[in-house]
């Protein structure tokens, strides 16, 4: 069994190029005003962090957690936010044990990953259905919290040997609430980590026919907890399916929502990522259709900053489905015109602004 990071040490160097990927990440952009405030500067924090892991003394602020309804099915999830030593703690984390997850996460294992993502899933799912046959859609339940923080120590224990690593990662699990932390960039690592253990299982699934192995599945695409399997043979797709619930029932502790085998086709079309997806033409699923609509006539009744950023990340939707003759009946690429310069130029005042505080700040100073 080949081992990861052995000897590693967590060094302030490796917490700054961390510190780098957080910044450019959503959640850097977004809190990254609190650093200053909250631990006077960022080469404070990175000295502290280092310093903690190296002394093993590392300490964390509590995780607020809130309840949010998701929009599109009315979905209740308890969201955590992290501090933002937290974090970058998280980032230190899943930098440092980049080797293993490059190692174990599969090439069809698509979130969180750059690169890859919704649009490429669906792009791989019209193609695999031009290809006929039949496909089956497996949803892990609750699969954050079902993942457990000794199931994902257990995993690292056994292919990372590295003291700072393993007693970072434990001190992280620590702070969430027995499973995954919802919210955390730390968890969605781990959570692709552990479901990797189902993905190569569905890769070594075959049988014997005529003296010659062939496999149950010819296409698997996981998305988070979403995992789609493709086979032009039924009864095939169905033994997979099987084994894999009970894979992740048996090592993994994580059950299955209720399931069928579908045909590809027409009748039966894929509907997830927000897409849904047939042979012949891809469509947006229909609640986000729906919300959408709404939000571009709602900017044209009224133009704010607001509303013009709704337009725009629905726009992805209508640009990459087969919703040409919806968008010119509608109007909607003028109208995303429209919110596109009110965005561009709320970004030029911003910054003129941002530019002539600085002349002014040097003129004083001189």
């Amino acid at each position: 069994m080949r081992t990861y990071c052995k000897g590693l040490e967590i060094r302030q160097s490796d917490v700054w190029l961390a510190y780098d990927a957080w910044l450019k990440a959503p959640a850097g952009r977004k809190n990254s005003w609190r650093i200053d405030e909250e631990h006077g500067s960022a080469q404070a924090l990175m000295q502290e962090i280092a310093c903690e892991i190296r002394e093993r003394r590392l300490r964390l602020r509590p995780i607020k957690r809130y309840v949010h309804r998701e929009p599109t099915n009315g979905k209740l999830r308890t969201i955590g936010v992290e501090s933002v030593k937290q974090q970058i703690c998280d980032y230190v984390a899943v930098t440092a044990l980049a080797p293993l997850l490059e190692a174990r996460i599969g090439f069809w294992q698509v979130s969180s990953i750059k690169g890859k993502g919704q649009l490429m899933a669906a792009h791989a799912m019209r193609r695999w259905a031009h290809q006929g046959g039949y496909y089956v859609h497996l949803d892990v339940r609750k699969c954050y919290p079902s993942i457990s923080g000794a199931l994902v120590i257990r995993i690292i224990r056994k292919y990372v040997k590295s003291s700072d690593i393993i007693y970072l990662c434990e001190t992280l699990l620590s702070t969430y609430d027995g499973g995954l932390e919802i919210g955390s960039f730390f968890s969605l690592r781990m959570a692709q980590l552990v479901l990797s253990f189902g993905y190569h299982e569905v890769e070594s699934m075959h049988k014997t026919r005529r003296g010659a192995s062939k496999a149950l599945v010819a296409h698997q695409l996981w998305y988070a907890d979403d995992v789609f399997l493709f086979s032009p043979d039924k009864r095939d797709l169905r033994s997979a399916a099987r084994k894999l619930q009970r894979y992740l029932k048996d090592k993994l502790c994580l059950s299955v929502k209720p399931w069928k085998v579908c045909r590809i086709g027409e009748d039966e079309p894929m509907d997830a990522l927000g897409y849904t997806v047939r042979p012949i033409r891809t469509t947006i699923r229909a609640n986000i259709f729906l919300r959408a609509c709404r939000a571009f006539r709602a900017f044209r009744r009224r133009r704010t900053l607001t509303s013009a950023r709704r337009v725009t990340s629905y726009w992805g939707y209508f640009r990459h489905s087969d919703s040409f003759s919806v968008v010119m009946r509608n109007g909607f690429d003028n109208v995303m015109r429209h919110a596109r310069r009110m965005i561009s130029a709320a970004g030029k005042e911003q910054h003129g602004s941002e530019f002539d505080f600085g002349i002014t700040a040097r003129e004083g100073a001189v």
